[in-house]
């Protein structure tokens, strides 16, 4: 089966996904077109698959994406997140789509009339022919809103094998609470700095990455922030981490959080909704809430000794192999059941209603 992957935003958890895809369905040949963030890589692709870049605005990305589709015979196009997600409306009937939206875009903290208008788009675009692959129960509940019966398969994310660390670091002078990502809105840095605050200086806050939306507040609040580091330095900075506590205001199904599970370092979670239906270790809605948690767990035996043990269920939940066995039957339905795999000339004015420029 010959499968392209497209994502305008090929970077961090993005990234290891669509790296972990390639791995888990190995036996099929995978081609990329991407558009790369630079300062986010995380792992190499494979060599067995080929990667094409894009160096420019949006609509050129979608434009060269749909000539790049077109101008191959692939079984399977599966997009990746909301602005690639457009290409449903500019391919022809008979493509064979796979959707992954890795967090929709109206679950973004954008205000009321933003987020309907992401929502009429979603609903918009879920009415052609397509599979939905969620990354979690709540990604799938909100693609069955958009089109009742739309086809779709839950394929979890997983850790991607390469990404452990055999040997812990030894234990620091103060516990590292630690965060992973880039500084901006969707992992609010601003509650992070908040919570920091509110515990004070019996830790030490740690944000693993960097960026600009936020920075100020967490350095005043006194948050060591790294940087965009090499990954193998990033697994060396969570397995010395003795608590990973996620205050991202919305998610699809973040992959750090799994690799920490993974490495041992127990999770505390914001209960926002993909969090909760992964089943994570919650601690409130709001940073006093997640500050008392944080504080409970160090002083806590018992609390503690639980959420390390909900973490480790976690990590289980989401083993490679049962990422690769959804994966692969996922494809194949797609395969199966969607369209004739036709890309041709013939068909790419017209599409289940939906008209291309």
């Amino acid at each position: 089966m010959k499968i392209v992957h497209v994502s305008e935003a090929f970077g961090g958890g993005l990234r290891s996904a669509i790296v972990n895809y390639v791995r888990g369905a190995d036996t099929h040949e995978h081609h990329l077109f991407v558009r790369t963030r630079v300062g986010h890589e995380t792992f190499d692709v494979p060599d067995t698959a080929t990667v094409t870049t894009f160096d420019g605005e949006l609509m050129g990305f979608l434009r060269d994406a749909r000539r790049f589709i077109l101008d191959n015979d692939f079984d399977i196009v599966h997009l990746h997140s909301s602005y690639a997600g457009l290409l449903r409306a500019m391919l022809p009937a008979g493509t064979r789509i796979v959707y992954s939206p890795h967090c929709y875009a109206m679950e973004e903290g954008h205000p009321p009339v933003k987020r309907l208008t992401y929502w009429a788009v979603e609903r918009f675009l879920a009415g052609r022919e397509q599979m939905l692959m969620a990354v979690s129960p709540r990604e799938l509940a909100i693609g069955h809103e958009l089109r009742p019966g739309m086809p779709s398969r839950e394929v979890p994310n997983t850790v991607t094998p390469m990404a452990l660390v055999v040997d812990r670091p030894p234990p620091s002078a103060r516990p590292i609470v630690a965060m992973l990502g880039r500084i901006a809105d969707q992992k609010d840095p601003h509650f992070f700095a908040e919570v920091a605050e509110v515990v004070g200086p019996s830790c030490e806050f740690v944000w693993i990455g960097s960026g600009d939306e936020g920075r100020e507040c967490l350095e005043r609040a006194g948050v060591r922030i790294t940087g965009w580091i090499e990954p193998a330095e990033v697994r060396t900075l969570v397995q010395a981490a003795s608590l990973y506590l996620h205050t991202a205001a919305w998610e699809g199904a973040p992959l750090s959080t799994l690799e920490a599970a993974e490495m041992g370092c127990p999770i505390l979670s914001r209960a926002i909704p993909s969090m909760v239906s992964l089943n994570y270790p919650l601690a409130g809605t709001t940073p006093v809430e997640m500050a008392i948690a944080v504080r409970r767990f160090f002083a806590d035996p018992d609390y503690n000794e639980s959420v390390r043990a909900q973490s480790v269920e976690v990590a289980k939940s989401f083993d490679f192999a049962l990422m690769a066995g959804r994966l692969t039957e996922a494809y194949d339905f797609a395969r199966s059941r969607l369209g004739n795999g036709t890309n041709g000339v013939p068909n790419r004015k017209k599409l289940d209603g939906i008209l291309t420029p």
